[in-house]
């Protein structure tokens, strides 16, 4: 999982396993919202993992706005061309995930 502040990156986290609303919940309080300067919006895709009450709660609790992206509209996710780069990178140049997210080309 991963967020973008300014089209840059602003934190990444890598997970074993599938992401579900636990994750994202685990995720977003301790990692996400302490970064986000106030009063900000949240982009988000409309995975229904997104959608729990007590992500949305925290979301706001932090002085946050959520918006939810159209279903099936990744062409709108912000964060889309990131993954889509850091794949590419990956495949030029091998090596583990922890080393492709520190490269300054992402």
């Amino acid at each position: 999982m991963g967020a973008l502040l300014s089209g840059l990156l602003l934190t990444v986290t890598r997970l074993t396993g599938n992401v579900n609303s636990e994750a994202v919940s685990t995720w977003i309080t301790p990692e996400l919202l302490p970064q986000l300067p106030k009063e900000g919006v949240i982009v988000m895709d409309n995975a229904s993992f997104h959608k729990r009450l007590d992500i949305q709660k925290a979301i706001r609790h932090a002085g946050q706005v959520l918006l939810c992206l159209p279903p099936y509209s990744p062409q709108l996710n912000p964060i889309e061309p990131k993954w889509a780069q850091a794949k590419a990178i990956r495949q030029q140049k091998p090596g583990s995930i922890s080393d492709i997210f520190a490269l300054d080309e992402i």
